[in-house]
């Protein structure tokens, strides 16, 4: 019996299979012309259910005309055919099920979208009718991560697993203006097997091409399903290369061992070296992780580290043995909403292994091994931390003077109660530490190699460099604790005056025996003589402060100012045993504008602020049409009674040359401009009180201007002899970057010593990103001779493909 449907029509059947519902709503279309229908509809609850659909999942088929062959149990639906069954989507110009062989084809601008979100495409498809086994013909597949597959014949085979012959995968779209051009990256393989349960794909005689043009054949290889975040295998391998190392490819492979840990082990066979081996464990918690990483090596030639010189001598003497390795360790955990404990730890045979080998996670020269606890409230601050310095560089010495710092504790708290209508602050620092080593560089070594080559004596170009000792690192443990509460209001006159009162009281409990050894020849530096520190007891400081603002507002009709004169006053005895206690934290000054009003210019707690002093200045803000503003300042600091402490010695020598050493200091300023036209410009100085000669400047500029940014920073420090500077240091930094297209990009960066005619480093380098790939090289050179470290050459490549590998390469070119 056959009957057929006219017209357009929507027909809905119920939960059971595929092949019944989609016989039955033939059936059902087909009722006002059929008089046998019951008999159609009762031989359906004989074909059994077998579609892993949801419960109660109801299919919907959608077409201009439905024909049902019962003879032949054939349904036969044309004209816009759609169907939606289980989270399935198809949509064709022709489908025809028959029921005797449970298979549907349907032909004709196919598209079948599947619950995953994969979306096929073809010419036609032969599949059963839980759409799972099929065979299909000029297909495209496209996935929700935008990567897509191609084959001229494809079969989906049982466990979801698509096999593609002469198949295409790649993670690019094609170009919309030329579409018949290739992608940007692609693999063809004589076979590609998709398997989505084991979330893997499988190349078989693979030809990578990257522009259209083959970069690589590779038999077999496999890589991840593109919906796949993390899965056991082979990574892309990385190439190392240096003059000390010799070339090196890292062969790394990644274990998935759970949801919540995984491993990865790695291996670098080096020309020079030997083979390295490392390993890194990690772990994820639901408030936290750690990590576990180490690495370690055999060396052929360790002497090839013992490269660090001063004018060919050779200060690393004691170069790193055979044996090297590395454990470090991170760890982070939210103790609460609030609290947070965490560490990040490295321990290594010798100070400089994870630079050399370029240890991920561990290989910067400056790294900071710590445990800390912090928390943090609506008023308050909590920071607690025991912590070890690691400098890795050629210099052995410079990391033998870093000291443990066990522990150091940072608490403030804000009262939200107003005192006498003001704001209460308290702050606490504790600190306790300990150094095994004093005072290394350049002085030491003169009394051998140095002095024996005519080095070291202020006579031959090389003065003495007590840059690098200068701070003269006491030995020994130093324990500090400091509490300090601070109260301050505002009050605003009818006449527009801003009048801020401060007062604030500090006291100090301390304990320090600690010792550096001196230099028995030539007219040296201050404070490098023999030091022996034995000290306890307590000091303290109160302060009076009066800060007075007066803004005045000028209008224009186009454009704002304000000028504001601020003076403030700070009242106050003189530091107590000044520049007799060690100073750890404090060596750090920098006078500008930026701490022209500060009560305390001393970047720590190691040293305090005394005296009387007075700080007055000028600020201004303007606002003009068209989005242009200016901000500047200007402004002087005067010590007024008592000790000034920027003139006196302590054992880091910090004051001298700052600029506030006079009773009556220089001059400071900073200015910024912003523009809407993609101009800014910067400046700060400080300029001598008497000749307002330059002391120390910073010019920066930048532009941006379509597809082009610059940018120009200029740095003048004046000749400080007393931290073994007897010139004029000159530095510019310029930088550049032009957008090529929305994909290329050109990049650059030089800086360059004026005074002794030397470009320090210089960067150059391309780059090319879209959707799907990106490449990057990259050339660096970098040679400072105010710098402890080595100077180098590089030149680096990144590859990524996206879903498919990432790759880098790094050559060093030399260094000295």
């Amino acid at each position: 019996m056959t009957a057929r449907g006219i017209s357009r029509r929507t027909i809905a059947g119920g939960r059971s299979a595929f092949r019944s519902a989609l016989l039955a709503g033939a059936a059902l279309s087909v009722l006002a012309l059929a008089p046998s229908v019951a008999l159609a509809q009762a031989s359906l609850g004989e074909l059994g259910a077998n579609v892993n659909v949801p419960a109660g999942s109801q299919l919907f088929l959608e077409a201009d005309t439905v024909t049902y062959d019962s003879d032949k149990s054939v349904v036969t639906a044309a004209g816009g055919v759609q169907i939606d069954y289980g989270g399935y989507k198809l949509v064709a110009r022709n489908i025809v099920y028959d029921q005797a062989s449970r298979r549907l084809v349907a032909s004709g601008d196919v598209e079948l979208v599947e619950p995953g979100g994969n979306r096929i495409y073809a010419d036609s498809i032969d599949v059963t009718d839980d759409f799972a086994n099929g065979f299909v013909e000029a297909l495209r597949i496209e996935t929700p991560d935008n990567t897509r597959f191609a084959a001229g014949q494809a079969v989906r085979g049982p466990g979801q697993r698509t096999t593609f012959e002469q198949g295409v995968y790649t993670a690019c779209e094609a170009c919309e203006q030329h579409p018949e051009r290739p992608p940007t990256w692609q693999v063809k393989a004589r076979r590609i097997v998709w398997d989505q349960d084991r979330k893997v794909i499988r190349y078989y005689g693979a030809r990578l091409e990257l522009f259209g043009a083959p970069l690589v054949y590779l038999p077999y290889f496999a890589s991840p399903d593109p919906t796949v975040k993390r899965q056991s295998g082979l990574l892309a391998p990385s190439f190392k290369s240096s003059s000390k190392t010799g070339f090196g490819v890292r062969v790394p492979y990644y274990f998935a061992l759970d949801d919540s840990s995984d491993l990865t082990i790695a291996g670098t066979p080096y020309s020079k070296q030997g083979f390295l081996g490392e390993a890194e464990y990690r772990k994820a918690f639901e408030n936290g992780y750690f990590t576990l990483q180490t690495a370690g090596i055999s060396q052929s030639d360790p002497t090839a580290f013992d490269d660090f010189r001063y004018d060919g001598v050779s200060i690393n003497q004691d170069f790193p043995g055979e044996t090297r390795g590395m454990v470090g360790t991170t760890g982070r955990f939210a103790l609460s909403d609030r609290w947070t404990f965490g560490w990040d730890v490295l321990a290594q045979t010798d100070n400089n292994f994870s630079n050399n080998y370029e240890i991920e996670n561990f290989s910067q020269v400056y790294h900071t091994s710590e445990i800390y606890l912090t928390g943090l409230g609506e008023q308050s601050f909590f920071d607690l931390r025991a912590q070890k310095f690691d400098v890795q560089t050629q210099n052995r010495l410079t990391e033998d003077v870093q000291p443990y710092v066990l522990p150091t504790l940072d608490y403030q708290y804000i009262d939200e109660n107003p005192v006498l209508g003001g704001q209460v602050t308290y702050d606490v620092n504790v600190t306790n530490l300990r150094r095994d080593a004093t005072s290394p560089g350049y002085l030491l070594l003169c009394e051998s190699a140095f002095i024996e080559n005519g080095l070291c004596n202020g006579t031959d170009g090389f003065p003495y460099r007590t840059d690098v000792f200068r701070r003269n690192t006491l030995e020994g443990d130093y324990s500090r604790a400091t509490t300090q509460a601070e109260w301050r209001r505002t009050f605003t006159t009818a006449g527009g005056l801003l009048l801020t009162p401060s007062l604030s009281a500090r006291a100090d409990v301390y304990r320090a025996d600690m010792s550096a050894v001196g230099y028995p020849f030539g007219d040296l530096p201050l404070g490098l003589g023999g030091v022996e520190v034995d000290e306890a007891g307590l000091r303290g400081m109160a302060t009076a402060g009066l800060e007075a603002r007066y803004p005045y507002l000028i209008e224009t009709a186009n454009a704002s100012h304000v000028i504001t004169p601020i003076a403030q006053l700070l009242i106050r005895p003189d530091e107590s045993v000044a520049g007799e206690l060690p100073n750890e934290d404090a060596q750090s000054l920098v006078f500008n504008a930026g701490n022209l009003f500060s009560e305390d210019k001393f970047s720590g707690y190691d040293r305090i602020e005394g005296g009387t002093r007075a700080n007055v200045g000028v600020q201004y803000s303007g606002v003009f049409g068209a989005g242009y503003a200016i901000d500047a300042l200007i402004g002087q600091s005067f010590h007024l009674a008592g000790e000034n402490p920027y003139a006196q010695v302590d054992y880091a020598l910090v004051g001298f040359e700052s600029g506030l050493q006079n009773d009556r200091s220089d001059y400071v300023s900073a200015m910024t401009l912003a523009t809407p036209i993609g101009v800014s410009l910067g400046a700060q100085g400080r300029f001598d009180k008497d000749t307002l000669d330059v002391n120390r400047a910073d010019l920066m500029g930048g532009v941006s201007y379509k597809r082009v940014d610059t940018s120009v920073v200029y740095s003048l420090i004046s000749a400080q002899p007393t931290y073994g500077f007897p010139e004029d240091r000159h530095q510019v930094t310029t930088a550049a970057t032009l957008r090529v297209t929305d994909e290329i990009r050109t990049f650059g960066s030089v800086s360059y010593d004026i005074e002794n005619a030397q470009i320090i480093d210089r960067s150059f380098g391309i780059g090319y990103a879209d959707e799907c790939f990106s490449l990057i090289a990259e050339y660096k050179n970098t040679s400072d001779r105010y710098n402890l470290t080595s100077a180098e050459t590089k030149v680096l490549f990144k590859l990524s493909l996206r879903t498919l590998a990432d790759a880098d390469f790094g050559y060093g070119l030399g260094s000295n």
